[in-house]
């Protein structure tokens, strides 16, 4: 991501696929706190976060915010 932004001068989507399913929750909690100042997409199937994130769910198609 720094590579990126040095580079181009902008700063880039972090985009992350089901990557919390294979991490404990300690992990999970430092991932999340590195990317807190980075705009980023996380997909997965199970979310059980208690800090404030903006989550969209889709079931059967539908989005929720």
């Amino acid at each position: 991501l720094e590579v990126m932004r040095r580079e181009t001068g902008d700063s880039p989507i972090l985009l992350l696929d089901d990557v919390l399913s294979e991490l404990d929750e300690t992990r999970q909690s430092k991932l999340l706190s590195k990317v807190s100042d980075i705009q980023t997409f996380i997909t997965g199937t199970k979310f059980e976060l208690t800090a404030n994130y903006n989550i969209i769910t889709v079931t059967a198609g539908v989005i929720k915010q």
